[in-house]
């Protein structure tokens, strides 16, 4: 049976000049191996990255009392462990709201750095926000937010507003018997209106010196 040829006589040969190749070629390998160990080695010893998490920080000094927008903010990855409690992650929970102390650039925004938001907050182009004292204070209780309401001068007459919509609604008050003098009966609601129907409760109010006051009837 025929012996079949060596592969690459130059290193598997008898010769002394083959054998040297074969302890390079040796040597060679064993440096290769030991620095994919010590590759695999750092891998393995060194930590995973740390979680991130996105928040709102602003792109320029913004002084206080500013309404913020787009403009104002930007986003930013830090560390979870490095987030301050209540940092904003949106930058539209921020646009249209008011600062309430100066942030400078890079300074994360949080919840506490916001004005509070009011009734009158987000009302459409045309509408006002109107306080108005219900002729009834029990009705005021059928006048949760969000709620459509009529309002009606109080004599009795036409309607002064008949989509206006509840913002808000005056807490029972305690300020004592209104038959010795108190405040306890005057309850009212802020109400989305227009321009057109605030003017018309302004004028069928009438008295410049007292409370807007005013019957209301809740309307789905």
């Amino acid at each position: 049976m025929a012996r079949l040829p060596r592969p690459l006589p130059s290193v598997t040969g008898a010769g002394r000049r083959a054998r040297w190749r074969r302890g390079v070629l040796r040597r060679v390998l064993a440096a290769a191996l030991a620095a994919s160990a010590v590759v695999v080695a750092t891998t393995v010893a060194r930590p995973p990255p740390p979680p991130m998490v996105g928040v709102v920080v602003a792109a320029h000094a913004v002084p206080s009392g500013a309404v913020l927008s787009e403009g104002d903010l930007r986003g930013a990855r830090v560390r979870v462990d490095a987030a301050q409690p209540a940092a904003l992650t949106a930058v539209s929970d921020a646009v249209g709201r008011r600062l309430a102390a100066a942030l400078a650039p890079g300074e994360a925004l949080t919840a506490g750095r916001l004005v509070p938001r009011g009734a009158a907050d987000g009302l459409a182009a045309g509408r006002v926000a109107l306080h108005v004292v219900a002729a009834d204070p029990a009705s005021v209780d059928l006048l949760a937010p969000g709620v459509g309401a009529r309002v009606y001068p109080v004599p009795g007459g036409p309607p002064l507003a008949v989509a206006a919509e509840v913002l808000s609604a005056d807490p029972p008050s305690d300020g004592g018997d209104p038959l010795l003098g108190g405040t306890a009966s005057r309850r009212g609601v802020v109400l989305s209106l227009t321009l057109a129907e605030a003017d018309a409760v302004l004028r069928g109010h009438g008295a410049l010196d007292g409370p807007v006051t005013v019957s209301l009837v809740a309307v789905p």
